[in-house]
């Protein structure tokens, strides 16, 4: 089991539908972090759906993410597959209809390639996070 691990619980006042297509969408997913992204693999059945490829991070320091699981509405996960500090990463994200709102538990656990990375890469996650999603996600509330 990877040593690091990034809980992040929200509930956002928008209906489930939105905010699904909200984290569906590679590029709107990456505002959540103040990252940019770009899809350079369309999924199977929908262009950011299961086995669809994101670019995430500038120039020399981007690494791929490839959604492993899309089900509409209640979960989204994603693994690094390339160009990353980190190992044995996976980052699961579910949705919880709670009417009006929507409730996410987005959970992400590593590993660092090196020692001290995996906290520190932790750190900026959780501070990223905090800084970013409540702008990205006012966007989407009612």
């Amino acid at each position: 089991m990877p040593s690091q691990e990034v809980r992040l619980r929200k509930r956002v006042n928008a209906p489930i539908g939105s905010v699904f297509e909200f984290f569906a969408d590679h590029e709107r997913f990456a505002t959540l972090f103040g990252a940019r992204c770009r899809r350079i693999r369309v999924g199977d059945d929908d262009p950011n759906g299961l086995h669809s490829v994101r670019s995430m991070g500038p120039g020399p320091l981007a690494f791929e993410e490839t959604i492993v699981e899309f089900e509409p509405m209640q979960r989204i996960a994603y693994q690094i597959t390339r160009g990353s500090p980190l190992k044995n990463h996976i980052g699961i994200i579910n949705f919880t209809d709670e009417g009006n709102s929507t409730l996410i538990d987005y959970v992400i656990r590593f590993d660092g390639k090196l020692p001290g990375v995996g906290p520190l890469i932790a750190r900026i996650l959780g501070m990223a996070w905090r800084h970013h999603a409540p702008k990205a996600l006012a966007q989407i509330e009612s």
